[in-house]
């Protein structure tokens, strides 16, 4: 399959993919299957799909491997296969590689990892940086790494780390898909930083849709994304009518993608949370989009 990177580099117009994750309900991944099936990625323009690895480093995460070779097999779609740091050592990081480049997978997203608690230390991975590092000296992959708008949670500076950025892509990494952000203003500010820092990889915007009261007190507590004052407000309007919550934050997410493109960036990477009517209504849009920016 295409390197990412090559993707980036040679498409005429921003990157289009989004991000799946093994289930973990028995029959679950029969129902993700279908999904991916009804959805049919290829059809809708989509360039690469990611597919999250076990929390913690924990689970079998075989079903990683072979949810991302499924899809590069039965959809032609390029795979991006996440690997984390945590629990991680030089030799099972080994073994790990060797199995994903048997299937033909040519892409790792590397992460270091939500951790176990607050007091795991990985001696041999403490950060992504390390984990980039011995991934490129296996040599072959094409490697990306995670960036974050507004800061990482467990930093205590807010707004993005050049250090950081800049330490990852000396590690090697090819691009860079950022955190999921609620404010576009946001992420041109990290735009801006990067471009002041001479800092030039491919950057993917992520964007979460919100569909649900619950879902975003979740995620924002874990990621530490802000709200602004008008999604505050929506959620508020919504919160006792979940169909029309999601039917807002889906159309909240959208406008969010247009006027992200019309700024010119260089992809769009959705956190669809393995929703099949996320990717339904979403996806057919983007594309649309996408294809009106190729003049």
């Amino acid at each position: 399959m295409t390197k990412i990177s090559e993707i980036y580099h040679t498409k005429p117009t921003p990157v289009l993919s989004f991000e799946i994750f093994p289930p973990k309900k028995e029959g679950g991944i029969e129902s993700l299957y279908r999904t991916l099936d009804e959805v049919n990625p290829q059809k809708l323009g989509v360039d690469f799909i990611s597919v999250t690895y076990g929390a913690g480093g924990s689970g079998d995460n075989t079903m990683t491997r072979d949810l991302a070779q499924y899809i590069q097999t039965h959809f032609g779609v390029t795979a991006l296969h996440h690997l984390t740091g945590v629990n991680q050592t030089p030799e099972s990081l080994r073994d790990n590689l060797e199995k994903i480049k048997q299937v033909g997978i040519e892409n790792i997203l590397a992460l270091r990892g939500d951790l176990p608690d607050k007091d795991y230390v990985n001696a041999n991975y403490p950060y992504a940086k390390d984990l980039i590092c011995d991934i490129k000296a296996f040599s072959g992959f094409n490697v990306g790494a995670a960036i974050y708008p507004e800061g990482h949670v467990d930093n205590p500076i807010t707004g993005i780390s050049v250090a950081g950025v800049k330490e990852k892509i000396t590690s090697g990494t090819d691009f860079l898909i950022s955190q999921f952000f609620f404010e576009n203003d946001v992420y041109y500010h990290m735009q801006e930083v990067l471009k002041n820092n001479y800092i030039k990889v491919p950057v993917s915007a992520g964007v979460m849709p919100i569909i649900s009261k619950a879902q975003v007190e979740r995620m924002t507590y874990m990621i530490g994304s802000s709200l602004p004052a008008r999604l505050v407000k929506l959620i508020h309007k919504y919160e006792n009518n979940p169909e029309d919550l999601k039917k807002a934050g889906i159309d909240y997410a959208l406008e969010q993608i247009q006027d992200l493109l019309d700024h010119g960036v260089d992809g769009i990477h959705l956190y669809a949370m393995n929703r099949p009517s996320v990717l339904k209504s979403m996806l057919p849009i983007i594309n649309q989009e996408i294809a009106a920016k190729h003049f």
